[in-house]
């Protein structure tokens, strides 16, 4: 087995600071997936000094890691994932994060993501809602925080612009808002597959909805050899902080190699929660040498409840001023749930 790297080794890493770091100003942000068996880990991708500016989780609430981070230093994107026909759950949810009834501070959500993936069915990663139903939901729990609080909506979230259900969703969406258009302030999409996929996704919304931001919240390019995902992943990089539609984009990756749905390469962390090369790209920093999964650690035999990754490896905890201690712990491995 391979042993894992001293926590100097990540200090080292979490202490750089290039000119990389604060390149992307607002646009670089992070997919925080469920991490119940290595929380630590969120905390490596707001260390100080990170590009990460923003992140989404697929739910209303806060990442509990993040909780102490103020908007302005890093921007929490509550998204409506589905569902909310018959009820008002999420607009309650909501409100209560910007004004809680039992006073205080609130917190000052300016954008939110609505509906993912509508128009393919659950077992695709879809939240699988009619046009009709969607248009309902939105209009009982988007509609009212835009209203009130001026939050930015972006569109359901679909894979094709020009596939039939945006244009029955925006119809009924009018019908049921007294014939005024139900408008919407950014375009997120999905885009998965080789660096051509990522420009026609592109290319195909950005004309479908010209003026609009895009927003890319997960990309990259799944099951695919080391050298070629590094090779997709600084091509796609320069090109979403080039691009003049593109205003925010997020890397499908802040997971250990281990339990990576797209393959291991992907990962941003290897089995023991140190930033593979991408990984430490992502975060302005050098190249790290570290393998996302090394010859001799096998994603089944080795890695288990019973027999987990590695032993002790570098972790991080946040504070509110993103100012991070390293501590060294033993990391337990299980399933970490992918939402796609």
């Amino acid at each position: 087995m391979r042993k894992a790297s001293s926590w100097l080794a990540l200090v080292g890493v979490l202490a750089t600071t290039t000119a990389g770091a604060d390149a992307s100003g607002k646009r670089r942000g992070h997919v925080s997936v469920g991490n119940k068996d290595w929380p630590e880990d969120d905390a490596i991708w707001v260390r100080e000094n990170s590009p990460i500016s923003w992140y989404h989780n697929f739910h209303w609430n806060v990442t509990a890691t993040y909780a102490s981070l103020p908007q302005d230093q890093l921007e929490f994107v509550p998204t409506m994932w589905g569902g909310g026909v018959n009820d008002t759950e999420f607009l309650a949810n909501v409100t209560e994060l910007i004004r809680p009834a039992g006073g205080g501070d609130g917190r000052a959500i300016t954008h939110i993501m609505a509906f993912n993936m509508p128009d393919q069915p659950y077992e695709y990663g879809g939240s699988q809602m009619a046009p009709a139903d969607a248009a309902r939901a939105w209009m009982r729990n988007l509609l009212p925080l835009r209203e009130e609080f001026g939050v930015k909506i972006g569109l359901p979230l679909v894979g094709d612009p020009r596939g039939g259900w945006v244009d029955p969703f925006l119809r009924n969406c009018s019908e049921l808002n007294e014939g005024k258009d139900c408008e919407f302030d950014f375009v997120p999409l999905h885009a998965f597959g080789h660096f051509g996929v990522l420009k026609d996704q592109i290319g195909k919304f950005a004309s479908a909805f010209p003026g609009k931001p895009l927003w890319v919240v997960e990309y990259g390019y799944p099951d695919q050899n080391l050298s070629t995902t590094q090779q997709y992943f600084n091509e796609s990089l320069a090109y979403l902080e080039g691009h003049e539609a593109v205003e925010r984009y997020s890397w499908f990756g802040a997971f250990r190699s281990t339990v990576s749905n797209v393959g291991p390469n992907m990962a941003m962390l290897d089995p023991w929660g140190n930033l593979t090369d991408i990984g430490s790209w992502y975060l302005g920093g050098e190249a790290t040498g570290t393998p996302a999964m090394p010859n001799d650690v096998p994603r089944t035999d080795l890695c288990s409840v019973e027999n987990p990754c590695g032993g002790k490896n570098a972790a991080a905890t946040v504070t509110g001023t993103r100012d991070l201690t390293l501590w060294s712990g033993i990391a337990a491995f299980g399933l970490l749930l992918v939402l796609v």
